[in-house]
């Protein structure tokens, strides 16, 4: 059995939320919007002004806290009360997985508006957990995608680089994840469907990723930058979503999920985390040094951190390193389709040996873009 979870439709134009009303009256004329401040003022008046043009009564919600199961059952219940038909999100990643899983609950259409492209929050059909503390506390899988993701990639152009940056991360893991769990199986074909996905993304970010993050927070909107994007939100959501029996070990994420336990770490981004857990995994599995180099070099032209310290882990790297190895939990048989092995001890060395890389590398006077 194989699963593809996708939006209805998927726009990305400049602009876009001059039409966004139009576009969301089909799917219901109650909305319950979710949106933290800054969000909200990167789309006024515009995605407002649209929902009144189109006849849509809303709800404004804010929100600025972790996606936690009360979080989920208390915005629920506020969107039952109001009688929500659709539930829209507008924001990041938090916001986003929030509306997610309300909409499931509900069993209602959710609309996504990404602000920023550092993550597939806005496709992806899964909202992803914290506690009170902002520790990683698993997941929920959703029914389906969102019915509608609304791009604009004006707005997005406009936002803070570091955004764009963490997308990027976030994006160039996929394929380093889910190429390592291909095998001779016979049924893996979702693994196959997700790695050539996966692939095509990494392929468009090595062409444009460099140039888009250099436009990012202009909102001069690019050809470089819209294809980051699409890269970002569409080809890393598709290839996250596409299930099916193989089992797979995604060692970056759970490196993410072990940093979230050091309260050091707090002030980082998901994508950040995620790109020191590649630059681990790739020193994890015994890649050629070049292209470790390669792969660490381009992660710190984007600024996005390939040392403890940039992480905000002070302490003793050998320390630091055990407690995070420690943390790492990955799915019962997740490792067996592995060529390389993977054990507490491993990890603990690979990411000593990955902080070294970093260190190298910005030794040598490399500088960020």
């Amino acid at each position: 059995m194989i699963s593809i979870k996708a939006p209805e439709q998927y726009w990305n134009e400049p602009d876009l939320l001059l039409k966004s009303g139009a576009l969301i009256a089909p799917l219901g004329q109650r909305a319950f919007l979710i949106a933290g401040d800054k969000a909200l003022n990167a789309v006024h008046p515009t995605l407002l002004e649209s929902l009144d043009q189109a006849g849509i009564a809303y709800e404004i919600a804010p929100f600025g806290g972790k996606v936690t199961l009360p979080e989920i059952e208390e915005y629920t219940a506020k969107a039952s009360v109001y009688q929500a038909e659709i539930i829209i999100g507008v924001g990041g990643g938090k916001v986003l997985d929030l509306t997610k899983a309300i909409g499931d609950k509900l069993r209602l259409p959710v609309v996504s508006v990404p602000t920023v492209a550092a993550t597939c929050a806005s496709w992806a059909a899964v909202s992803i957990l914290y506690d009170d503390l902002g520790r990683s506390s698993g997941y929920q899988p959703n029914r389906r995608s969102p019915a509608l993701v609304l791009a604009d990639t004006r707005v997005l152009a406009s936002a803070p680089k570091r955004y764009l940056a963490s997308g990027i991360g976030d994006t160039i893991v996929k394929w380093y994840e889910t190429v390592v769990n291909l095998s001779d199986d016979p049924d893996g074909l979702d693994i196959r469907i997700a790695t050539q996905t996966a692939k095509l993304a990494l392929e468009r970010l090595r062409l444009h990723a460099l140039q888009a993050y250099e436009a990012a927070g202009t909102g001069q909107v690019t050809h470089a930058l819209t294809e980051t994007i699409d890269s970002v939100i569409v080809l890393a959501g598709l290839a996250g979503t596409i299930q099916g029996s193989t089992s797979r070990a995604a060692i970056a994420h759970a490196i993410h999920n072990s940093l979230t336990f050091l309260p050091q770490t707090a002030g980082t981004l998901h994508g950040e985390k995620v790109a020191f857990g590649l630059l681990t995994q790739v020193v994890l599995e015994s890649r050629a040094e070049e292209e470790i180099r390669e792969l660490a070099l381009w992660l710190h032209k984007l600024n996005l951190p390939i040392t403890l310290e940039a992480l905000g882990i002070f302490q003793d790297p050998a320390s630091a390193a055990l407690e995070i190895a420690k943390g790492v939990q990955l799915r019962d048989g997740a490792t067996k389709s592995l060529s390389f092995e993977v054990s507490e001890s491993l990890l603990a060395e690979a990411i000593q040996r990955a902080d070294g890389w970093g260190r190298r590398i910005i030794e040598a006077g490399y500088a960020a873009i």
